[in-house]
């Protein structure tokens, strides 16, 4: 099988509806198409978005925010990374966080982040081999306001902290 071509461009308005069914996909809070839009509109910079495409179609897509904390300086925020289940384990992933990785790099920044679910195994490992280490952990705590169950749709959650 011979490895897929992978284009690595800045995201477009026009890639809203895409990159929103990615995020419906993975059962996300952001999965909405004028949600998408309106991360592109607010973004820090307009080449945040970062799309992965193979033969002309989205597959992937990171966001990539470039912050500043006082003693280190610039840094990046990687957000909402994703790639289509039919192309993982193919190289997308890898790609775009070292388009992203560059990115940073050209912009004076001195590391990256990222935060990651603490249940999910498949992701810890993939960014252990993009040469991310834990730094905290921290906990997302949740209060009900109505009757209807506010948990967590994620089940290793619900078990580990029940």
């Amino acid at each position: 099988m011979t490895e897929p071509v992978i284009t690595i461009r800045p995201g477009r308005l026009s890639d809203v509806p895409a990159e929103a069914s990615l995020n419906h996909d993975t059962d996300w809070c952001y999965d909405e198409a004028n949600m998408v839009a309106e991360y592109h509109d607010d973004a820090y910079e307009p080449s945040s978005v970062l799309i992965a495409e193979v033969d002309g179609k989205l597959v992937g897509k990171l966001e990539l925010f470039i912050a500043w904390k006082s003693i280190y300086g610039k840094f990046g925020v990687i957000r909402r990374f994703v790639v289509h289940s039919e192309h993982r384990s193919q190289g997308v992933g890898r790609v775009l966080f070292d388009a992203a990785t560059e990115l940073a790099r050209e912009s004076g920044c001195s590391f990256i982040e990222l935060s990651v679910d603490v249940t999910n195994p498949i992701p810890h490992s993939f960014y252990h081999r993009q040469g991310f280490r834990e730094d905290r952990v921290e906990v997302l705590m949740r209060k009900p306001l109505t009757e209807q169950d506010a948990s967590s749709n994620y089940a290793a959650q619900r078990d580990e902290f029940a």
